[in-house]
């Protein structure tokens, strides 16, 4: 499979090495949390934390999103300027 013009990160790899402890490789249920919540607030970032942009963009009705932005933590509006 050709890989040209994609990200240079491999998310497979950023997210084993965010298991942690010792080199230990992350569980399942914790790589999964984790990328879902990354994925979640990229995409509220790149829609100007419009819910009804990021639900669309994400396949998702917005009280679903609602409720994932819920159970991982994730703000439903921007964070505050400094």
């Amino acid at each position: 499979m050709n890989n040209a013009g994609r990200d240079a990160v491999d998310p497979i790899s950023m997210l084993v090495a965010d298991g942690g402890r010792d080199g230990e490789v992350a569980p399942l249920k914790e790589a999964r949390r984790s990328f879902e919540r990354r994925y979640i607030l990229a995409v509220l970032q790149r829609c100007n934390w419009s819910i009804a942009a990021a639900a669309q963009a994400l396949g998702l009705q917005r009280p679903n999103l609602y409720r994932k932005a819920r159970q991982l933590s994730i703000p439903v509006k921007p964070p505050a300027a400094d």
